[in-house]
C-alpha cells in the first residue's frame, strides 16, 4: 500500500511539472505572436500611410506648376466635405483640373482612408498657421514602433528615431527626393 501511494505522488509531481512547462511555453509562444502582428500591422500602417502621401503630393503637383512657398497652402484640399472629410472625398474619387488643363481623378482605397493601428480614420495633419487644409495624416496609437530608420523607402528622415506611431506624419514630403 505505501509503495503505491508514493508512486500517485510522483505521477502527480510530473503532471505539475509537465503543465507548467506548457504554460510557460504558451507563454512564449503568446508574446511571439503579439511582436509578429504588431510587425504585421507597422508594415500596413506604412503601406496605407505612403499611399495617402502619394496621393497628396500628386493632387499638389497636379495644381502647381512652380509652387512658390507662400501659396502653398491654397493648393492643399480642404479638410472638410459635404461628405464628411477629405479622405471620404478621395475614397469616392475627387476629381481636379490640373495646371495644364487635364482633369485628373485622385482616388484612395477605402482600406487606405483608415489606420490599420485603431481600425479608425486617420488622424487629418494641417500645415502650420491653416487648420482647414489637408497637408497629411497620422496614427492616433501610442504604440513604441519597432521600426526606427526609413533609409530603404524614404529620402526623407522624417520619420527615423519616433517613439510612438502617431509621431508618424504621412506628407508630401515623405514623397519629395532629396537634391
Amino acid at each position: 500500500m505505501n509503495v503505491i501511494t508514493n508512486q500517485n505522488g510522483f505521477t502527480y509531481i510530473f503532471a505539475l511539472t509537465v503543465v507548467m512547462i506548457m504554460g510557460i511555453m504558451l507563454g512564449m509562444v503568446g508574446q511571439s505572436w503579439k511582436t509578429v502582428k504588431q510587425r504585421e500591422l507597422e508594415e500596413e500602417l506604412i503601406f496605407r500611410g505612403d499611399q495617402v502621401a502619394e496621393v497628396i503630393n500628386q493632387g499638389y503637383l497636379c495644381k502647381n506648376s512652380k509652387p512658390a512657398q507662400n501659396t502653398e497652402n491654397l493648393y492643399l484640399w480642404a479638410v472638410n466635405s459635404p461628405n464628411g472629410t477629405i479622405l471620404d472625398d478621395l475614397v469616392i474619387g475627387k476629381e481636379e483640373r490640373c495646371v495644364n488643363g487635364i482633369n485628373k481623378i485622385f482616388r484612395l482605397r477605402a482600406s487606405a482612408s483608415l489606420d490599420p493601428t485603431t481600425n479608425q480614420q486617420w488622424q487629418i495633419i494641417t500645415p502650420v498657421g491653416d487648420a482647414t487644409r489637408f497637408s497629411g495624416v497620422a496614427s492616433d496609437s501610442m504604440e513604441e514602433p519597432f521600426r526606427k530608420s526609413f533609409k530603404e523607402i524614404y529620402d526623407s528622415k522624417l520619420l527615423d528615431e519616433k517613439k510612438h506611431y502617431s509621431d508618424w506624419v504621412f506628407t508630401r514630403e515623405l514623397k519629395q527626393t532629396l537634391p
